[in-house]
């Protein structure tokens, strides 16, 4: 082979070697950042509850009508059931255990595969109205601002998600979100157990023990125009801290505080009775170490996909170029030129 010939075959494997590096950085990668569709992911939680006695609260007993600081664990589930192009149909199962009773609770999701943002479901799949809001997990490079929002399930509301700065956990850079949800409980598995009313004679003996604001407004006068039973409302009241890993959307750590509250209504305002149960809690330190080591692995292969691999292409193209340009300062016999 002359070299010429040579030369231009060198030049054009640099020209490709150049073009794969940028379908790798700007189509490969990104594709490769989607929500995979065999995502299975389990967390563990542990903290403590606080749940509403009804046998006590019906005999009036209201000192006792809450049992506090009960231990509890929480496991969750994440996965995909289903993808459809873009979109992913994601199944959310968090089971509380609470001694020996079990309590879970199973949401669906659809969501853009990219974005993680709600989205609208394929035909036929039954999911949570959270188009356009975070629901169960963070993209990767999530910004680092307020613009994201997240639906509740429990209230079926949507509320904007706050950034609230940079930490460290597990060896790893996280992004730090705070949410924070209160509206009227509106979810049907979470309404179902609650009662839907109580006597006025309990709510008049319950009347010394709530809290000044709500005792201040149950006066005589507002117990006598309530109906007999009282109707009973619910609040849905819940703080979540996220530690997100700023390169894979990860979330190591979590700090989960939900509470719903008994409210009535009075003069057309609802006033809180007490809470009907409190959770809280937050990720165990084993579940976080195995999360931090899957935002390691998968970041790792995130930068060999969107630098390493991109960079070693260029650079040999760019060594191939280098070698065209010296065979050509040498001239066609060989010799560098005069």
């Amino acid at each position: 082979m002359s070299a010429r010939r040579s030369s231009i075959v060198l030049i054009a494997l640099a020209v490709v070697l150049v073009a794969v590096a940028a379908v790798v950085r700007l189509v490969v990668a990104p594709y490769a950042t989607r929500l995979p569709g065999d995502t299975d992911q389990r967390v563990e939680y542990a903290g403590t509850a606080t749940v509403l006695d009804s046998e006590a609260l019906r005999s009036g007993d209201t000192a006792h009508a809450l049992k506090q600081g009960i231990p509890v664990t929480v496991d969750r589930r994440v996965r995909v059931t289903s993808t459809h192009g873009d979109t992913a149909v994601l199944e959310d199962v968090m089971t509380v255990h609470m001694g020996k009773q079990a309590l879970p609770s199973a949401k669906t999701y659809a969501v853009d595969r990219r974005s993680r943002e709600g989205t609208s479901p394929p035909e036929s799949a039954s999911v949570e109205p959270s188009r356009g809001a975070l629901s169960s997990a963070f993209p990767p490079h999530a910004a680092r601002d307020d613009s994201y929002t997240y639906y509740d399930a429990t209230t079926r509301s949507t509320v904007p998600v706050h950034y609230t700065g940079s930490a460290q956990r597990e060896g790893r850079t996280v992004n730090v979100y705070e949410i924070e949800v209160s509206a009227p409980v509106k979810d049907p598995a979470v309404l179902e157990p609650l009662p839907a009313a109580l006597p006025k004679k309990l709510v008049a003996g319950m009347v010394p023990s709530l809290a000044p604001g709500t005792r201040d407004r149950l006066t005589p006068e507002a117990l006598a125009a309530l109906a007999d039973p009282v109707p009973l409302t619910y609040q849905g009241r819940s703080t979540l801290v996220a530690h997100i890993d700023r390169q894979t959307g990860v979330a190591i750590d979590q700090d989960v505080h939900r509470e719903i509250v008994a409210t009535v209504s009075v003069g057309g305002e609802p006033a809180a009775l007490l809470p009907v149960s409190v959770l809280t809690f937050g990720v165990t330190p084993g579940s976080s170490e195995e999360l931090g080591d899957k935002a390691a692995s998968a970041g790792l292969f995130m930068t060999v996909l969107t630098d390493v691999a991109p960079l070693v292409l260029a650079g040999v193209a760019a060594l191939l170029l280098v070698i065209v340009f010296l065979r050509g300062r040498r001239g066609p016999s060989g010799s560098a030129p005069a």
